[in-house]
């Protein structure tokens, strides 16, 4: 049976949605690389949110769905979650998350940029499997 749905929300309730509300704030700005400071900031408050809706849920957490499988990541659990997320939001359609890694972008002063984009337009040209 599902309860009425009204203004009075649990402190877990409160939180999730203060998590949702930071994920959405940073993905406004995932386009503009001068604004990687924020997405990172609204990242970290998102993390916060549902690390504070887990203590206020009593710590536990639910078992994995049937299927589940781990993702290979160098990024911690919270994080590749919250990207998983956007990417949900984004994509609007199944998709599977299959590795997480941070990059960085070269820095080469002798770096052809327009070199740099074709190879980018390219592999962008592919379809991803």
């Amino acid at each position: 049976m599902s309860q009425p749905i009204t203004a009075d929300l649990s402190a877990a309730e409160s939180q999730l949605g203060r998590a949702l509300a930071f994920i959405y704030r940073g993905l406004n700005r995932l386009d503009d690389p001068a604004r990687a400071g924020e997405v990172q900031t609204a990242l970290s408050n998102a993390i916060a949110a549902l690390e504070a809706a887990r203590a206020a849920h009593g710590g536990t957490r639910a078992p994995a769905p049937f299927g589940t499988q781990s993702v290979a990541t160098a990024v911690s659990p919270e994080i590749a979650a919250v990207i998983a997320a956007a990417v949900a939001v984004i994509i609007d359609r199944p998709h599977r998350l299959v590795a997480v890694q941070p990059v960085t972008a070269p820095v080469v002063p002798h770096l052809n940029v327009w070199a740099y984009e074709g190879r980018t337009q390219i592999f962008m040209s592919h379809k991803v499997r």
